[in-house]
Parts: C-alpha cells; sequence; structure tokens
C-alpha cells in the first residue's frame, strides 16, 4: 500500500519567516519518514498538512493543521502557529509575549476559560474539568496563538480542553 503525504506551505518573501517555516514542515515529514519506518502492517500511512494566514499591518502569522495517521483508531491531529514581526524582523512566540506582558498568561487563562465555559459543550462537568486543566495560566497551554485584525487567537489542541470527539478550540482575546 502507499502512503499518502500531502503538504502545503506559504512563501511569504520573509527569508527568517521561510526559514521556520521550512523547518517545521521538515521536522514533520522527518518524523513522519521515522514513523512509517517498518510498516509491516501494509497499511496505508498518512500525513496532511495545510494551513491558513492572518495578516496585521505589524504581523504576518500561520496556522498549520497537521494530521498524522500512522494506525488506531483515528488520526493524530495538531495545531502549530508561528508568528512574525515584519517590522523588526522577529518570529514571536509566547515567551516574547510574556517577557512583554508578564500577567498575560492569566489573562490569556481567564478570558479563553470564561469564553469557552459559557458554551454548551462545556456543561458537562467531566468535560468542564478538562478545560479547567486544559486553560490553567502556563507556557505550554497558550503557546498556539496568531495575530489577527480581531484581536489575538487562541487555538487548543485536541484533547487539551476537551474530548478527541469534540474537535479543535480557537478563542479571541481582544
Amino acid at each position: 500500500m502507499k502512503n499518502d503525504l500531502r503538504i502545503t506551505f506559504p512563501s511569504s518573501n520573509f527569508l527568517k519567516l521561510d526559514k521556520e517555516i521550512k523547518s517545521y514542515i521538515d521536522k514533520s515529514i522527518e518524523e513522519f519518514m521515522n514513523d512509517i519506518q517498518g510498516n509491516e502492517q501494509n497499511f496505508p500511512y498518512s500525513l496532511y498538512i495545510y494551513y491558513d494566514e492572518y495578516r496585521t499591518k505589524e504581523y504576518r502569522s500561520y496556522v498549520f493543521y497537521k494530521s498524522l495517521f500512522t494506525g488506531g483508531a483515528h488520526p493524530r491531529n495538531t495545531i502549530f502557529t508561528i508568528n512574525y514581526n515584519t517590522k523588526t524582523n522577529t518570529i514571536v512566540d509566547i515567551n516574547n509575549l510574556i517577557n512583554d506582558y508578564p500577567n498575560l498568561l492569566n489573562t490569556f487563562s481567564y478570558q479563553s476559560r470564561m469564553q469557552l465555559k459559557n458554551t454548551k459543550q462545556f456543561h458537562d462537568p467531566r468535560i468542564s474539568k478538562m478545560l479547567i486543566e486544559g486553560t490553567k495560566p502556563s507556557k505550554e497551554n497558550f503557546k498556539n496563538f496568531i495575530f489577527s485584525e480581531n484581536g489575538i487567537i487562541l487555538f487548543f489542541q485536541q484533547y487539551q480542553i476537551a474530548p478527541y470527539y469534540m474537535g479543535q478550540f480557537k478563542t479571541i482575546i481582544q
């Protein structure tokens, strides 16, 4: 059986940003190739990566959606974000934001939890426990974000705040 590899990624014309994107794509392909070595089940494995782009005056942001299937009940879906400040020619991650705004994690935690817990899905006490854990003020919980015209969009991995079947979530912090 053939394995299926489908990857789309942007070219931004910003050398540092393109290098960061290429590094992520290369690492994803390398991990996939390592995973499929010795595929004795003769089962088709797959890696799909696609992206969304967001632009503001100062930032170019990308969210990459990766779906990896190497057997099991369902694919492993993950999100990865890259933010680039076009004025300072720098990659911006959660550490940069925390340096500039020391109370940021508490703000992200409170606002995202309030937005999400008011939705129908999170009225189940078992799921609300996952929400509380997945929105605690930690770098790991809020490392996937992008800058948009509407504010900062926070992305949550599957299983981070809810069971797999509920999918991935995002919130906007204005």
